[in-house]
């Protein structure tokens, strides 16, 4: 069953907001950014993913960054 956030997730992927690959993260303690998937601020003590996106920095809830990954795997597979 698809959630909301799967949902946005998936609609982002397809609009080119997030890319369909990851190339590297840093794992962290959360600094106050907003999420890039549920666009709520990421406070100490969350887990903060920073990931390059489009030669900016984008932060993720440790949740929203794995729907993510899991999105961009579920899609290469299918490619494949």
């Amino acid at each position: 069953m698809s959630t909301l956030l799967d949902q946005s997730v998936t609609a982002k992927i397809q609009s080119g907001v997030l890319p369909k690959s990851i190339t590297g993260s840093r794992v962290g303690r959360g600094r106050g950014g907003h999420c890039a998937v549920c666009h709520v601020v990421i406070r100490p003590p969350d887990t903060e993913v920073e990931v390059e996106v489009e030669s900016r920095l984008g932060v993720f809830h440790q949740a929203c960054f794995n729907l993510w990954r899991d999105e961009v795997a579920r899609l290469q597979t299918q490619e494949s």
